[in-house]
């Protein structure tokens, strides 16, 4: 109990920002290829997009999304009003960009302007296009050389994972913090239902008496000794920690990081304590409402 108080206490601190993740994924139905994409951070200011098949040729591409309507590689200004909004397929002209429609590979632009309404949602559907070739693999990957993902805050740098949207994998990949799933080495217990809400290992705690919880000691236990452990370079990380045979990253439940360059980053902190402190010893039905189990809803 005297641990808890401590750790409760520990709620009042100040959050730092979180890192954001964005994930620009595909859907591929015969010869008929959706992009998507999610965030869990700001909203996505523009988008610069690869898209290239194995073989065959990309015969059309149709830009869907109403809020990236801003095409900057061929949209015309005059007298600084916007005449016409162009194509969001770059030229081949330009540099780093991909040979275009009719060939193997295309290179995409397209950008939201907005002024406080009208934000874009933080997932979508950004695009269609369609190839010559049902059997093509299909590969989609950012432009460095156009920007890649630019966020409403242009000095947010996110952290981007480019793949195919049913992966198979037990973490869903159109999740808006799939790219954090990734970068952290994939761990299993992220895949707990219950997880992003503070259970850290997946069991039940209590007594068919008093009733049962999936969110107790056993996962503050795991919280706490990963709580503010900087990740390298400013400290060792919490990658290698194990309590019992729980990994620490399982501590990491809202899928983030906090800090700041000068001081340091760290997976395990006030907002991942805020949420296990939510659920903390709410009992499952029928004793209680439960902690819902949701949290590899896409």
């Amino acid at each position: 109990m005297k641990k808890l108080i401590v750790i409760l206490a520990l709620v009042m601190v100040v959050c730092a920002p979180a890192m954001a993740a964005v994930n620009v994924c595909y859907e591929k139905s015969g010869t008929t290829v959706t992009v998507k994409y999610s965030t869990n951070g700001n909203a996505i200011r523009a988008f610069a997009l690869n898209m290239s098949v194995s073989t065959g040729t990309i015969t059309g591409v149709s830009c869907t999304n109403a809020n990236y309507w801003v095409y900057p590689g061929s949209i015309q200004i005059t007298g600084g009003a916007i005449t016409g909004s162009g194509t969001c397929v770059c030229a081949s002209t330009y540099p780093g960009t991909n040979p275009g429609v009719g060939t193997s590979a295309v290179t995409v632009e397209m950008g939201s302007l907005y002024t406080g309404s009208g934000t874009p949602a933080t997932s979508g559907t950004l695009m269609t296009f369609s190839i010559s070739n049902s059997a093509a693999t299909v590969t989609l990957t950012g432009n460095p050389g156009r920007g890649n993902v630019v966020m409403e805050n242009p000095d947010e740098s996110p952290t981007v994972t480019y793949g195919v949207c049913s992966s198979g994998e037990c973490y869903p990949n159109t999740k808006a913090d799939y790219a954090q799933w990734v970068t952290v080495g994939k761990p299993s217990c992220w895949c707990y239902p219950r997880q992003c809400h503070g259970d850290a290992d997946g069991l039940k705690q209590g007594s068919s008496l008093a009733g049962y919880y999936y969110v107790g000691a056993n996962d503050l236990n795991v919280l706490t000794p990963c709580y503010k452990v900087l990740e390298p370079p400013k400290g060792s990380g919490i990658a290698s920690k194990t309590i019992g045979v729980i990994k620490g990253i399982c501590a990491d439940f809202a899928h983030d990081q906090q800090g700041s360059s000068l001081a340091g980053y760290y997976r395990v902190g006030s907002n991942d304590l805020n949420r296990l402190m939510s659920y903390y010893k709410k009992l499952e039905p029928p004793k209680g409402s439960g902690v819902p189990a949701d949290c590899n809803t896409p």
